[in-house]
């Protein structure tokens, strides 16, 4: 086999995607941990609903720049040059800021959080005020995403760790030492921001020796990076846009403060919980080369997934759920009963977002990021037809949010499951065959 061909042991995948797995655990750590701060402002049900909407919005201006970092990581695996990728990616965040920056600081929050959202004027005055520190994270994002997606082409995943790390605990330490102030929506904010900046420079300063970052006459250098770009810049923004359009649908039941809240925890623990499958996405593109390691990555990363529900099972059952909910939380009865219910249907979420990151790296690595585009817009589609046909049969709070998530996600996760059997297999099992003609050809034996 040629080099990078050989197949993956059970001990490459561990030394490669440990270090992503703790990555995304620390990452998702930041909403637990907000939520629990929040939750001991002065006014919890208004700062957890203004923090909630705020960050969604924050999230559809940020998510483009999330697949900077596959984008980086592909083009550096096919050998091309990484300015052009780092170029596109400050331009977009630092126009993605601007936008914040105008929602924050303008009329246009009016319109996007009272119009569009539907907010009550407190959330909405919580929410702009948060704005006021989140509207630099798109930029931030832009450069962390560029700079982690060149790591991981170089196989070095541990300064990615040791940044989302670091990021974690100084979030921590500014969320509570500024519950001194009274709290609100603006502290989740501020330390949220705070954190971002550590992670992005450590990230930023972390050198890759193994990797050429600049080519000479190289074909992939030709390829429009806007144009590969999109389709994935489209996926991750619908995705963020999910929460957005969910908190939409909450904020007009009957009791839209309490449903936002309580949806606004669920999302923060069962994600958390579910972090470790999040990297499958960057195990694929990294790692999968034939129908062979496509197997066994593919089986390892449904060993996390499953690990994951399980503990989200567990931690579901009335005598578990409800003193966390109520201790770490500081939740009251009301929005206890709320997020409790909705706790068993999250459990699904390891296994459907590990399908869905799984199959969507094999398209970026095949080149075919128009797939995981349409699979995110049939996605969003779904839940919003959903949403509607279900507006009459009672179901609200949180039991509602979660329950469109999964449905929708089950949809995606069928669509590019069935799509990469015609797609991508039939180039992987043509590599594995390749791979085992060359090998009888030179006499070489491979280990597994």
């Amino acid at each position: 086999m040629k080099e990078g061909e050989t197949l993956v042991t059970a001990g490459g995948f561990a030394r490669f995607y440990t270090p992503l797995a703790a990555t995304s655990l620390l990452l998702t750590a930041t909403n637990p941990i907000l939520a629990a701060a929040l939750a001991r402002s002065a006014d919890p049900v208004i700062a957890l609903a203004g923090y909630s909407v705020a960050f969604a919005v924050c999230g559809v201006l940020y998510a483009p720049l999330l697949v900077v970092q596959q984008v980086a990581a592909a083009r550096l695996l096919a050998e091309a040059s990484f300015s052009p990728v780092k170029r596109f990616a400050y331009l977009t965040g630092g126009l993605m800021s601007l936008i914040g920056a105008l929602i924050a600081y303008t009329s246009v929050g009016d319109v996007v959080f009272a119009g569009a959202v539907g907010v009550g004027p407190e959330v909405l005055a919580e929410a702009v005020r948060a704005m006021q520190f989140l509207w630099p994270v798109p930029f931030l994002t832009a450069v962390r995403a560029a700079h982690q997606g060149r790591l991981v082409a170089g196989h070095r995943t541990m300064p990615i760790a040791l940044a989302t790390g670091s990021r974690t605990g100084i979030l921590a330490v500014v969320a509570f030492a500024l519950l001194a102030t009274g709290g609100g929506a603006w502290l989740g904010a501020a330390a949220f921001t705070g954190g971002l900046i550590v992670e992005t420079l450590i990230v930023l300063w972390s050198p890759t020796p193994d990797i050429q970052l600049e080519r000479q006459d190289c074909e992939a250098d030709r390829e429009n990076v806007a144009a590969f770009s999109a389709p994935l810049m489209l996926n991750v923004l619908l995705w963020w846009a999910t929460p957005l359009i969910i908190n939409a649908v909450l904020a007009r039941t009957a009791n839209p403060d309490l449903a936002l809240a309580a949806f606004g925890v669920v999302e923060a623990f069962a994600w958390f919980i579910a972090a470790p499958v999040g990297q499958l996405q960057h195990a694929s593109i990294a790692l999968v080369e034939c129908s062979e390691t496509h197997r066994r990555v593919r089986t390892w990363g449904a060993a996390v997934a499953f690990a994951m529900v399980a503990i989200l099972l567990i931690l579901a059952l009335p005598a578990i759920r409800e003193p966390l909910l109520r201790y770490v939380f500081a939740l009251d009865s009301d929005l206890v009963a709320l997020a409790g219910a909705a706790l068993p249907i999250a459990a699904a979420y390891p296994f459907l977002y590990g399908l869905r990151q799984y199959y969507q790296g094999l398209f970026v690595r095949s080149g075919r990021t128009g797939v995981v585009g349409a699979g995110a817009v049939l996605r969003v589609g779904s839940i919003v037809a959903a949403a509607f046909f279900v507006a009459d049969a009672g179901v609200t709070g949180a039991v509602l949010g979660v329950g469109l998530a999964v449905f929708g996600l089950t949809i995606e996760g069928l669509f590019l499951e069935r799509f990469s059997r015609k797609d991508v297999m039939p180039e992987l099992r043509a590599r594995r065959a390749a791979a085992i003609n060359l090998e009888a050809f030179e006499g070489v034996t491979e280990g597994g």
